[in-house]
């Protein structure tokens, strides 16, 4: 490591930073499920922010880039250099990284992809295990998947305890299997094309009710159900027309329909006793879903 830098960690990953600059390093996490994610921005922000992280071991980060920029990996002693463009993707991966230089300023959404799920997804799917991931253990690719993945959490930063753990699984395994089969060498078998069950549909819906506030993940619906879970996924957008996650926010917005009929009930109780993390959660996802505030629509009905 060049003396100038001065090393720190995020979670498992050592960074290095010049000594003498003004940049900041401003880190977020987001973690719930099997989701770890970090918001990295290196010289945009002007001042230092913490995040804790859970730790993990034998993983890749797969980091989509919102900048132009430049910075230099150490891997096995060997230096890789090189300017990396906006909306580009790498797959670090992480044990075998020695340190991370940041030479110019820096933005990436970084999602960890740990091998003990990759190991999941296959089992899931009754396919041999994934033996890598891209060409080599830094990897860079021009992916609009990627990208549309990244943009789809980077929100969530802003607010992390809006983030339900059943979106969480549904990311997670969506972009696990898409990397796998993608970059690695997962075998894909034939979709199981049959929605479910009239008696797996109503116990999925009636567990999914009584964790509107609490949540469920998606493996221990499947379970539930007696089926893998891409399965159950699969299953269940077919049987409704709507991911799991999907229908459990509209379940939300439809027990915050029936309280707003009491006046004297207000609108941050109604966010708790429906699920919402806080009164702004349930406002956003009840506009995006209704089409006007909770408060606007409830005065429509007085």
């Amino acid at each position: 490591m060049s003396l100038n830098l001065r090393l720190v960690e995020v979670a498992t990953v050592p960074i290095g930073l010049p000594r003498k600059t003004d940049r900041k390093l401003a880190v977020r996490g987001l973690s719930s499920s099997r989701l770890i994610s970090a918001d990295v921005c290196y010289g945009f922000k002007s001042v230092e922010s913490n995040a804790e992280f859970p730790k993990w071991e034998d993983a890749y980060s797969i980091g989509v880039r919102f900048n132009d920029e430049k910075s230099d990996v150490v891997m096995d002693g060997r230096t890789i250099s090189r300017p990396h463009r906006r909306g580009e993707t790498h797959f670090l991966y992480v044990s075998g990284l020695e340190h991370i230089d940041f030479t110019t300023p820096r933005h990436t959404v970084e999602t960890i992809l740990q091998r003990s799920f990759m190991r999941e997804i296959a089992d899931d799917l009754e396919v041999p295990h994934v033996t890598h991931l891209g060409k080599s253990l830094y990897h860079v690719t021009d992916d609009p998947v990627l990208r549309r993945l990244a943009l789809r959490i980077h929100p969530y930063f802003d607010a992390p305890e809006t983030i339900d753990p059943l979106f969480a699984d549904h990311f997670m395994w969506s972009l696990g299997i898409y990397v796998c089969a993608t970059y690695g060498d997962l075998a894909m078998r034939c979709p199981v094309r049959g929605g479910l069950s009239t008696w797996q549909e109503r116990l999925a819906k009636e567990v999914m009710e009584t964790s509107v506030v609490g949540g469920i993940g998606l493996a221990e619906l499947a379970s539930l159900c007696g089926l893998r879970t891409s399965q159950f996924a699969h299953a269940f957008k077919r049987s409704t027309g709507m991911a799991p996650y999907q229908w459990l926010q509209r379940r939300r917005v439809k027990r915050a329909k029936d309280l707003l009929t009491f006046r004297d009930t207000s609108l941050a109780d109604i966010a708790l006793t429906c699920g919402f993390s806080d009164q702004s959660h349930l406002t956003r996802t009840f506009a995006r879903l209704v089409g006007t505030t909770p408060g606007a629509w409830r005065a429509t009905i007085h």
